[in-house]
């Protein structure tokens, strides 16, 4: 009975691992859109054997991170602008449910803390903008973007923000030089502000038009 009950944990933390070590690699460039996710390669790297890694891949195609076809296998998607238009979309409005559930619902002492940790991210992202280091910039900005959600206690829709967040295809970002980035983090510090005024058509619109400038950028980069 303890083995059987033990066994599900250990075969949830493979999985994980597993997806993990595949979406870091996609993020990473070293595999590209179109590039095959070879079960045997993955199995052999990691040290497990192929089921987990089957189910993880198909985490990552759940995700829209990787596509199957048939009689040919799984490999990293290439995304379409129809693709980006579609993603930003939605993550615009599940964003910007977060921003005015936060002002709306939060406590004075809970907005504080979470303009608190808005602020340190800032900080954070300016040091990547000056150095002009895109991969980590687009973490901060993740962490950023995550830490209001966490704020609204509203796993629901952090899952689907999880599902749509693109930020990690810098490889196809147009926005690569730092002056884009100082101005992507002004942005933000527009936003923190407008969070800590209760001021909700702001906020609301400052969302948008971040999230409408990473789309355009994106569409930019999977342009021929």
């Amino acid at each position: 009975m303890e083995r059987v009950n033990a066994s599900p944990p250990q075969r949830k933390v493979f999985r994980e691992e597993i997806r993990s070590a595949i979406r870091e690699a996609i993020f990473a460039g070293e595999l590209h859109p179109g590039d095959k996710i070879i079960e045997t390669f993955w199995a052999r790297e990691l040290g497990v054997s192929q089921g987990p890694v089957r189910e993880a891949i198909r985490d990552l195609e759940a995700q829209g991170l990787v596509e199957t076809v048939p009689f040919k296998g799984s490999r990293v998607r290439t995304l379409t602008e129809k693709d980006i238009r579609e993603n930003y979309s939605v993550r615009i409005c599940l964003e910007s449910k977060s921003i005015r559930d936060a002002i709306g619902e939060l406590s004075d002492e809970a907005l504080g803390k979470l303009t608190g940790r808005l602020r340190e991210i800032l900080g954070e992202m300016d040091n990547c903008a000056r150095q002009g280091d895109l991969r980590n910039f687009t973490e901060r900005d993740a962490d950023f973007h995550r830490a209001i959600i966490d704020a609204t206690g509203n796993q629901v829709l952090l899952r689907l923000w999880e599902q749509c967040n693109m930020r990690n295809w810098f490889s196809v970002s147009a926005l690569t030089d730092a002056e884009s980035l100082k101005q992507l983090q002004r942005g933000h510090q527009r936003l923190v502000e407008e969070i800590a005024a209760r001021d909700v058509r702001a906020a609301a619109a400052t969302i948008e038009e971040h999230l409408t400038g990473l789309m355009d950028g994106f569409i930019r980069g999977v342009q021929p």
